[in-house]
């Protein structure tokens, strides 16, 4: 802006001193497009230095051809310089401004210097409102920065507390889960194996010949055994909506601490059937329990193998117990256990003691037939 209120001057004193032709307009001219190209095109300080330097010199053949008032260009020439800031930038202003002041005549000297001064003010105010913009600009974007950074943390501060309150629902329906599991659940199968054990007694002394007795004990059978089946297959849908199979199964294998104990496993535990899954920990808790109460093993090695046909669960303990294998409650849970997802129970004594069950699996077509 400057640049062109220094023209428009310089001009002006052409025209009331008679010296204005097209060859001063066209020194105008030229210094006002490099001007506009300092100012929009060249920003490193090398480039600056050059078209300045070509500025002076249209500057220098512009006063040899047309006056003296051609030097009020030369502060609006250098001052480009000023927003560069170092001191070579100052040292070369005042340099040029020295040298234009020692060599213009007497009578322009004084104007030479308002000249110079309302320029490098005019440049300087400016340059602090260009700053200002700046300075402002930033502190916008650093605004709009920490807007969206903080738009950021309440999006995770809410899903964190969503997934605190999940977590929350979650824990409070597994403590419910287990509970029913471990009371109700352990319950229902106590009764119906010692209904069974009745039954076994009662058919032994032919009580069971009289059809009320035998209704009566099969309904109840019946019963226990379809109460117990509902609320397993409850609990367990509760359990697999929180945790895989696998974590289970790993859990499970922790927390024995009776003696060593491996894992082996085969195939996708998760394919397994939900019902036939919770029948096998079953079967796989109760052997442990044996392991720990009847035996004096100090490893046991437990193998689960899922394949599309059938799913094998092996229990093996290097204990010494010997001789015949005495059906306890235990054994007889294990067999009924495994006799309701019609799999198939070998017990084993002769090289410690052994648990294998055999659960054939039926095929999607099957379970379409």
């Amino acid at each position: 802006m400057f640049s062109f209120i220094v023209s428009a001057y310089t001009l002006w004193g052409l025209y009331e001193d008679g010296n204005l032709s097209k060859i001063a307009i066209l020194f105008l001219l030229l210094f006002l497009s490099l001007e506009f190209l300092k100012t929009e095109y060249l920003k490193s300080i090398y480039h600056t230095a050059a078209a300045v330097f070509v500025e002076l010199t249209i500057i220098c053949l512009a006063i040899f051809l047309c006056g003296w008032k051609f030097s009020f260009l030369i502060p609006a020439a250098v001052c480009t310089f000023l927003h560069h800031r170092n001191k070579l930038s100052i040292y070369s202003i005042a340099s040029i401004l020295f040298i234009g002041l020692f060599l213009i005549p007497s009578n322009l000297a004084r104007e030479y210097v308002l000249v110079c001064i309302f320029v490098f003010s005019l440049r300087l105010v400016t340059q602090m409102l260009k700053d200002s913009k700046h300075e402002y600009l930033e502190k916008i974007d650093n605004l709009g920065l920490l807007n969206l950074q903080l738009s950021k943390l309440k999006t995770q501060l809410l899903k964190s507390q969503q997934t605190i309150e999940r977590l929350s629902a979650q824990n409070q329906q597994m403590k419910i889960a287990t509970s029913l599991h471990d009371t109700v659940g352990h319950n229902l199968a106590a009764l119906n194996i010692q209904l069974n054990a009745i039954k076994s007694l009662l058919e032994k002394k032919g009580v069971l010949e009289d059809t009320q007795i035998r209704q009566i004990i099969s309904s109840c059978l019946q019963q226990t055994q379809t109460s117990y089946e509902s609320l397993k297959k409850f609990v367990y849908s509760m359990k697999n909506s929180f945790e895989t199979k696998e974590k289970y199964l790993s859990q499970l294998i922790e927390n024995f601490n009776f003696c060593n104990i491996t894992l082996n496993r085969s195939g996708d535990i998760e394919n397994i059937p939900s019902h036939v899954f919770e029948n096998l920990m079953a079967i796989l808790k109760e052997a442990l329990l044996n392991v720990a109460k009847h035996s004096n093993a100090t490893q046991v090695a437990v193998s689960l193998e899922s394949k599309p046909t059938y799913v094998r669960l092996a229990v093996h303990d290097n204990g010494n117990n010997k001789g015949e294998i005495k059906e306890g409650v235990g054994l007889m849970s294990i067999k009924l256990r495994a006799k309701s997802m019609g799999a198939t129970v070998n017990i084993d004594n002769h090289a410690g003691f052994s648990i294998v069950v055999f659960v054939p699996m039926k095929s999607r077509r099957e379970e379409l037939q």
